[in-house]
């Protein structure tokens, strides 16, 4: 819950069709945070007090910055199953790699003045992919306030409601699990312990 000394905050989410996106909404929201969704199809989102939605490319300098103006922060969860495209590209067989990802954010997001930026990607998955090191280079010798999440995988099974409520649930469930790492991730954007960081969750 929010309190006194923590202001209501606007974040933009890249990957908001994935149970940690979910989970990320769902803590967003019982902060009182603002969260704007990123996505394909406005249709897809369902709107409720404190969301919406707004369609992007994130593959896009230029559309990153239409699209995350006025924000205090951007969450990009790159293994999302769905990012939002201008076109689809990705799910029509034309796949984009992190690399273009990082490339438009870090362009777009000066343009329009919005300094943080949490990235948030399965790295130890992509360890021996020479293009996501090249990625990560170019966010090391960025000067936005930056953070590196390493974070796994884990599908899109799970919605804002499922992590609504889990005070009762084991603590080995996926559910307490991802909204913890949900957690973690905002309590660095509310406050920075690891700019200019990379750190790791695991489930």
């Amino acid at each position: 819950m929010l309190n006194a000394e923590t202001p209501r905050l606007k974040f933009a989410l890249y990957g908001a069709h994935s149970s940690l996106g979910n989970a990320l909404l769902c803590e967003l929201l019982s902060r009182q945070h603002e969260a704007v969704t990123l996505v394909n199809d406005l249709n897809s989102m369902t709107v409720r007090p404190g969301l919406r939605a707004k369609t992007g490319d994130l593959f896009d300098a230029i559309s990153v910055s239409q699209s995350v103006a006025g924000m205090d922060a951007v969450i990009c969860l790159y293994d999302s199953p769905s990012l939002a495209t201008a076109s689809g590209g990705a799910a029509a067989g034309q796949p984009h790699e992190l690399y273009q990802a990082v490339d438009a954010l870090l362009s777009g997001l000066p343009k329009v003045g919005v300094e943080r930026l949490v990235l948030v990607a399965d790295l130890s998955a992509k360890r021996d992919d020479p293009g996501v090191a090249a990625a990560l280079q170019r966010v090391a010798v960025n000067s936005l306030k930056w953070t590196v999440v390493d974070a796994e995988a884990d599908g899109d099974d799970l919605s804002i409601e499922d992590f609504s409520v889990i005070d009762d649930l084991d603590p080995s469930d996926r559910r307490v699990q991802l909204r913890r790492i949900a957690a973690g991730i905002v309590d660095e954007l509310e406050t920075p312990q690891h700019l200019h960081e990379q750190i790791h969750f695991r489930i």
